[in-house]
């Protein structure tokens, strides 16, 4: 009896232990950016400043954000093209045209490049 009891204890001892470690996360497999901290992201487009002296990106999807940041200095970003690394909130109306923009809560700043003036 006791011999049955140590094999069975035996074989699902280790078939516990190898399901337990399959159900881990690997957090460069969830966060394929890399730098990326939970429920952040990464826009990328060309920093300027709007009617109402904010900042302001059109990122890649076309989607107007306004940026803005405690710890990095945007200004010294302004008329280059960026990758902004942060958190985007829900859209929020602005005074100057009533369209809801969402705000960039900006944790890290890189350069991307020349913005293309037309």
């Amino acid at each position: 009896m006791k011999a049955s009891v140590f094999l069975a204890t035996m074989l699902l001892v280790p078939a516990s232990i190898v399901l337990g470690q399959t159900g881990a996360s690997n957090p460069s497999q969830n966060n394929p950016q890399g730098d990326l901290e939970r429920n952040q992201m990464a826009i990328t487009g060309c920093l300027n400043k709007n009617s109402l002296n904010e900042y302001e990106v059109v990122d890649q999807e076309g989607v107007p954000n306004l940026p803005y940041s405690a710890t990095v200095k945007l200004d010294s970003y302004v008329g280059q093209q960026v990758t902004l690394i942060g958190r985007r909130s829900a859209p929020t109306p602005t005074t100057d045209t009533g369209q809801p923009l969402p705000h960039f809560q900006v944790s890290k700043v890189e350069p991307a490049g020349k913005c293309d003036i037309p």
